[in-house]
């Protein structure tokens, strides 16, 4: 893969200077892209500029095109690809983010999976966070499923979140964060669900103990299965309309039959897929597999 993209661009002489030439800025980009499927339009240039220079300084490389040599070197670039793929991710999110839509999950959608599960004497419920930055959307879903679930402890809950960001991943495992950053959360789901700490809040092991968080990238299959519910949200605008195209497939063969698929509120299967019912309920949306 890495080699396909650098044999479609002509060499490109090293240089020293903290600006990109174009010949570098497609170098990165396509990187980019066939790594992760995110599409670095020519507007994010001082922003991928940006993120590599901090890498830069980091590994005391003073080129781009040497930086790129690095990062693109299978025998030893493999971890600080890592770490220049994660400092390209934005850990934009929230505790209960898109109110409305998680009202939808919580007061419909959750009720009618568990009403045909119990009727089923089924008692496990999967739930993938795909894009779960640093943990606050799942955690999230593990309130909702606590505050609905009466009887949570006779069922078998798994709460696979995942993300590309290995940063993200260590502070959600965490689960420590500011107060302030525990808008949304009403009192009584603080005093329930959180420890004090100083200025902070941390996640209780109540919480904890539903989710299991894991290295994933989504232009690739991860093997889940008879998954119930997927949350990813505000993540496929980083796509284009192919990598779209297989980001839905893969999650569209991941769902149970009828089972959900919550995207971010300005994100649509609107010629993307057809294989999904489109859900609206008080301004909160979702999509069903047919």
């Amino acid at each position: 893969m890495i080699g396909e993209v650098a044999n479609t661009m002509s060499f490109v002489f090293p240089s020293s200077s903290n600006e990109m030439t174009d010949e570098e800025f497609r170098l990165f980009s396509l990187l980019v892209y066939e790594e992760c499927g995110i599409n670095l339009k020519i507007e994010k240039r001082s922003f991928l500029q940006n993120r590599i220079v901090q890498r830069m300084k980091a590994t005391g490389i003073k080129s781009f095109y040497r930086y790129y040599k690095l990062v693109t070197n299978d025998e030893g670039g493999k971890v600080e690809l890592l770490a220049f793929l994660d400092a390209l991710t934005i850990n934009e999110t929230s505790f209960y983010r898109n109110k409305p839509q998680l009202d939808l999950f919580q007061y419909s959608v959750l009720p009618e999976i568990l009403s045909k599960k119990r009727a089923a004497n089924n008692f496990t419920l999967k739930i993938w966070s795909a894009g779960c930055s640093t943990g606050q959307e799942p955690y999230t879903i593990a309130m909702i499923l606590n505050d609905v679930m009466t009887d949570i402890k006779g069922w078998k809950v798994n709460i696979f979140a995942s993300d590309l960001s290995l940063t993200a991943l260590e502070a959600a495992q965490q689960g420590i964060y500011p107060k302030e950053k525990t808008e949304g959360v009403d009192e009584a789901s603080l005093r329930r669900y959180f420890i004090e700490k100083g200025g902070n809040v941390q996640v209780k092991d109540e919480l904890k103990r539903l989710i299991i968080f894991d290295f994933h990238n989504l232009m690739y299959d991860n093997g889940f299965s008879h998954i119930d519910v997927i949350f990813c949200r505000n993540v496929m605008i980083y796509f284009d309309s192919q990598t779209q195209k297989g980001v839905i497939e893969r999650f569209y063969q991941c769902l149970v039959p009828k089972g959900h698929l919550f995207l971010g509120h300005t994100e649509t299967l609107q010629g993307v897929n057809d294989n999904f019912i489109f859900i609206h309920k008080n301004k909160g949306t979702a999509y069903q597999k047919k």
